[in-house]
């Protein structure tokens, strides 16, 4: 003899405020819900002791209410029965899959209120009014589910005061009795979850619409809009993601937010099992990547991963144009079939584990508090959620998951953040990624890259040329971009980058033989030199770098050989080399001019200040690297050289710093940047350049210096006025290579150069440029 199992109407509390534990989750079931019923637009309403969510669907009819709706724990969307009679209406409609399947979500009204009344309406149906009293079911637990009974009763059309809500087809939910008070603090963060619901990386999310109803609040929203300028009597009702506004629809505007202003990566795993990686900085793009797929479970689950690393920059922007901070909205995200899996990437939850490995290493990891993102999957099978809606069911393939976002999504942003952008300071407060394109930050991304390109098994697809490239000989990471360099062209087998990396060691060959013989003419100039080593000592622990000595003795004279020999064999060698490439007919683009002429241009501001140094005497090591007071030599040679050389009518004034300021650092190149400022202010027409040095303690310890002139100031054709920097740009009858060469030296002591708009007194009011260097 069989028996059946007996079911206590206390099963409803169970599957209701049992397992739907949040109101929030409450709503977003029946959200989804909406969605799952082809619904494009749904409304929550809140009222006076009454929440209504109304939507456009497919909406039910009699035989849907008692054969699905009204039948516990039955999903026709699991069976596959749910669009049977609507497949007709749904042909051109996108969604494949469902993002609710276990049949117990509607009892999310139970969550919300002690009575529901629905309302539905199916297309060539009656309106269909169903009524539940939740607390009938809490009053003997000894009594029967299945006895219970609920009202379903039909009209022709839809009670007047719900048909303000009605479309032609749909559902309407009226719940009163509300368990819980909606305030307005959470409405407002209601809102900002349901913003979260569906997509908001997705920029094709918009064609199911979430909006807010709330009339109490009316009133304050509009004021907030008023006050921010968003209002106008006549205009219409506008929504500002930053502004605390309950009503209106949800805007999914975080696209906006990072597009181009952050570091991001890009997993795609495709049908034939091949997983592809773009990997972008700040609108550049830095490398893809094509693998066989080593995640099997993750292939028909269409798995698809971007996550986005915020410096500092993108977190101020993130949170002004949000209205929060960028650890409030969460971390990386995961969605089903379209709907975020909550709670996981909510700020604490560490789904992926990131926050553990960050605490293993603060320096060498990225934890959730750095990284905001969507991971999305199909629910294929091993991916379902949790019947009380806590995240994912942990199988094999949860697991898989979870290793493929680390290892190939997280991981391979680390090795570019802390290898590369971690190693400028200044970049964690850039919103592009001009600092990137500096010599060092070019090799190591150079390094990153080949290093991809001689990984078993990974088909580095494309890079960026403009990035990794052979960097100046001066970078001290010339050596090892090189060789990264030849690493990758013959791991792609590029035979452009071949011949740029065979031209490039033939230059250092060159320059190595130069080099060496002039280094052969400085140990014998050393030798009758040796007497004078004591003097020198002496000025240089006076730290007075630039004694105004009268006249040439023979120390400076042989000094001054032996460094105009060296420069000037540099462009002999340079020249010839380029009248080889004539003799031979080689093609020669505007671009290998430019930096030709560069090269020789620079060597020669080193002539022209060897010189210089020269006539003022007794200092002999102008071109080797010392450690000494910068702030100190910087005035020094402002006032005993470029005061004397400055042309006629340029008046040239220093401010010195009060506090010392060790660092190593070359007096010629020093003397490279005062004298190609001075020129600069002279074809300007200014009558006055001042120099301001100070010791800045805040928020580091760096050197700062102002230049300002009295002249014409930036022609208003720089735009942005950072391309001033560049080499080649001008505005005058100059080459357009002093700036560059300044930039150059600051750049090769690890500072930053800054135009300013701004003058920088009344009485300077021409260009204001702001030199920094840090200790």
């Amino acid at each position: 003899m069989t028996r059946p199992f007996r079911v206590s109407a206390g099963l409803k509390d169970l599957i209701g405020q049992g397992l739907i534990t949040n109101d929030y989750v409450a709503v977003f079931e029946l959200v989804k819900n909406s969605f799952d019923a082809h619904a494009r637009s749904v409304q929550v309403v809140f009222l006076q002791d009454k929440i209504i969510i109304a939507d456009d669907g497919k909406g039910m009819s009699h035989d849907d209410i008692t054969a699905k709706w009204l039948f516990v724990a039955y999903s026709a969307k699991r069976d596959g029965t749910e669009d049977l009679d609507y497949r007709h209406d749904i042909g051109q409609r996108r969604r494949h899959a469902y993002a609710g399947a276990k049949g117990v979500g509607r009892f999310s009204c139970d969550r919300l209120g002690h009575m529901l009344t629905l309302h539905s309406r199916a297309k060539g149906h009656r309106v269909q009014v169903l009524t539940v009293d939740w607390t009938l079911y809490e009053e003997d637990a000894k009594r029967e589910f299945g006895d219970i009974g609920v009202s379903l009763d039909e009209r022709d059309e839809f009670l007047d005061y719900i048909a303000q809500y009605a479309g032609p087809t749909g559902t309407i939910l009226e719940i009163q009795g509300l368990r819980s008070t909606w305030d307005r603090d959470s409405l407002l963060g209601l809102r900002r979850e349901l913003a979260k619901l569906i997509n908001p990386f997705k920029s094709d999310s918009d064609d199911f619409r979430i909006i807010i109803d709330a009339p109490s609040e009316l009133e304050q929203d509009q004021a907030i809009q008023h006050k921010a300028g968003l209002l106008e009597d006549s205009a219409p009702e506008a929504y500002d993601e930053s502004l605390p506004v309950i009503n209106g629809p949800i805007n999914n505007t975080i696209l906006e937010v990072l597009k181009g202003k952050t570091t991001s990566i890009l997993v795609k795993i495709h049908a034939d099992d091949v997983l592809t990686t773009w990997f972008h900085d700040r609108g550049e793009t830095i490398y893809e990547t094509r693998e066989a797929n080593p995640y099997s479970s993750l292939t028909s689950a269409n798995l698809e991963a971007e996550i986005y690393f915020l410096n500092r920059s993108a977190k101020q922007v993130f949170a002004r144009r949000m209205g929060l901070p960028s650890v409030q909205f969460g971390s990386i995200l995961l969605f089903r079939n379209g709907f975020r899996v909550f709670p996981i990437g909510a700020e604490a939850n560490d789904f992926f584990g990131l926050d553990r490995r960050h605490q293993q290493g603060v320096r060498r990891f990225l934890g959730t508090r750095d990284l905001i993102g969507r991971v999305q999957i199909e629910g294929a099978e091993g991916f379902n959620e949790t019947t009380s809606r806590d995240g994912l069911i942990h199988t094999p393939q949860v697991q898989q998951l979870i290793d493929c976002v680390r290892d190939k999504c997280v991981r391979r942003l680390e090795r570019y953040v802390v290898d590369i952008t971690w190693k400028d300071k200044y970049d964690k407060n850039r919103s592009d990624a001009s600092r990137m394109r500096l010599d060092d930050s070019s090799a190591r991304i150079t390094q990153l890259v080949s290093r991809m390109a001689g990984t078993r098994g990974l088909e580095l697809v494309n890079y960026n040329p403009e990035l990794v490239r052979i960097v100046d000989e001066k970078s001290s990471l010339f050596e090892s971009s090189l060789k990264a360099l030849e690493l990758l062209a013959e791991a792609t087998g590029d035979q452009a980058l071949v011949d740029k990396v065979d031209e490039a060691n033939r230059r250092i060959r060159e320059l190595e033989t130069a080099k060496a013989d002039a280094l052969a003419a400085y140990a014998r100039a050393d030798e009758r030199a040796a007497s004078l080593e004591q003097k020198v000592a002496q000025t240089e622990e006076r730290n007075r770098f630039l004694v105004a000595a009268a006249s040439l003795d023979e120390d400076t004279i042989l000094n001054l050989h032996h460094q105009i020999l060296m420069l000037a064999s540099d462009v002999h060698n340079g020249v010839r080399r380029m009248m080889g490439k004539l003799r031979r007919s080689s093609p020669l683009s505007k671009a290998d001019w430019i930096d030709f002429l560069e090269q020789v241009a620079y060597r020669n501001s080193q002539i022209i200040t060897a010189a210089r140094f020269a006539t003022k005497g007794g200092y002999r090591h102008q071109s080797t690297e010392m450690d000494a007071d910068l702030a100190v030599y910087l005035a020094d040679y402002i006032l005993n050289i470029s005061s004397i050389w400055a042309p006629q009518g340029l008046q040239v004034t220093v401010d010195r710093a009060t506090a010392s300021f060790k660092k190593s650092f070359r007096p010629i190149d020093i003397g490279i940047v005062i004298d190609n400022l001075v020129s600069n202010a002279r074809r300007a027409h200014a009558s006055t350049i001042h120099f301001s040095i100070e010791v800045s303690t805040q928020p580091h310890r760096e050197l700062v210096i102002h230049a300002a002139d009295n002249g014409s100031g930036w022609d208003t054709s720089l735009e942005p006025l950072d391309s001033a920097l560049d080499k080649g740009v001008t505005t005058t009858n100059g080459s357009g290579l002093g700036l560059h060469h300044v930039r150059q030296v600051i750049e090769g002591l690890g500072g930053v150069l800054q135009p300013y708009s701004d003058p920088y007194s009344d009485e300077l009011g021409g260009a204001h440029l702001v030199l920094r260097v840090p200790q």
